[in-house]
């Protein structure tokens, strides 16, 4: 294994990258996904807990692993904490090749504050990565105001739909970030059909890392065992929207659901309204469904297949078919 500091411009911010060297004996790993670590701690420090162990941990799970001290303290702003993280994607991406991982793979993972940075990256970033990891992350404004940060806006508010895919976990015993947090954020995300995971573990305080003995730092309650399973949890979601080494194959839903395939009967009218194609033959063929839809949002998450099984006598087989043949034409 490969270990090196890099010095980010403007504010110095270190990147600490372990690269997994190369092996005849696994070519498929010879391009790795990359897991870009933003440790938490409220932006006063980069807690050492979600850190290197977090990296360690999805190496072992085949990515290349990249943890980010960005700026912090009390009187820096937030906005030199994203410029650190904005500077860390682009050195990945530009230096892909060397660091051998996948630059349209960029997972920013982070935790608490490293969580709240990572969702700002995915919102408020021109440039965003691929999928976020938010644990117990912060992302409602008036979170921050016990800390002086009064002015800080609901990510919720900033998501949109270039917002890449996350998976979310919390825990509703948390008292210091309260799981309305994630909550909120999740439900943005369903607002713009984004593809996430959300998983509120019952139990469990504030910063519990990996949630195992070797991130406790002798404190028993940062040892739990449901909250653990977080890890391989977050692989299996990225897995899914991104497949793993040549080995395992995205799923087919979620990358319709990122843009990916033909527009068809099964594609949900939400994502089909967001196509201008789709949307004029929709208008045109169907143009009752689009008041249905203006009339009930709710229901733009079904798709036309669906509409039809309910309402046979309204939408002849025919007729679904020539239409189906249209939007696959697209």
């Amino acid at each position: 294994m490969e270990c090196m500091n890099v010095q980010l411009s403007p504010n110095n911010a270190r990147l600490t990258c372990y690269l997994q060297d190369k092996s005849k004996a696994m070519p498929n790993t010879d391009v790795r996904p990359a897991a870009l670590i933003f440790p938490g701690g409220g932006y006063q420090y980069c807690s050492d807990r979600e850190a290197e162990p977090v990296a360690l941990a999805y190496m072992a799970e085949g990515f290349n692993a990249f943890v980010l001290r960005y700026t912090t303290g009390m009187d820096c702003p937030l906005d030199k904490s994203l410029q650190d993280a904005q500077a860390a994607l682009a050195y990945l991406r530009q230096n892909a090749a060397d660091l051998r991982i996948d630059p349209h793979k960029i997972a920013a993972i982070g935790f608490s504050a490293g969580g709240h940075l990572a969702a700002a990256l995915g919102t408020q970033s021109e440039s965003k990565p691929d999928a976020m990891v938010l644990g117990y992350a912060v992302t409602l404004g008036a979170t921050w105001a016990p800390m002086g940060r009064p002015d800080e806006p609901d990510l919720g508010s900033l998501v949109s739909d270039s917002t890449p895919p996350a998976f979310i976990f919390a825990t509703q015993g948390d008292s210091l970030v309260p799981v309305k947090n994630s909550l909120v954020f999740a439900d943005a995300l369903a607002d713009h059909d984004i593809p996430f995971c959300l998983h509120v573990f019952q139990t469990g305080e504030h910063g519990l890392s990996l949630a195992r003995p070797c991130t406790s730092n002798g404190d028993q309650t940062k040892v739990n065992a449901e909250v653990a399973h977080w890890l391989p949890m977050s692989i299996q979601f990225l897995q899914d929207i991104w497949g793993a080494l040549d080995v395992v194959l995205p799923r087919p839903e979620l990358r319709a659901q990122m843009g990916g395939g033909k527009a068809g009967l099964d594609v949900p009218f939400k994502r089909l309204l967001k196509n201008p194609g789709a949307c004029e033959v929709l208008q045109r063929r169907l143009p009752e469904v689009m008041g249905i839809l203006q009339q009930n949002p709710l229901l733009k998450g079904a798709s036309l297949r669906q509409l039809a099984g309910f309402m046979p006598e309204a939408y002849p087989e025919e007729l679904i078919r020539s239409i189906d043949e249209e939007l696959s034409n697209i």
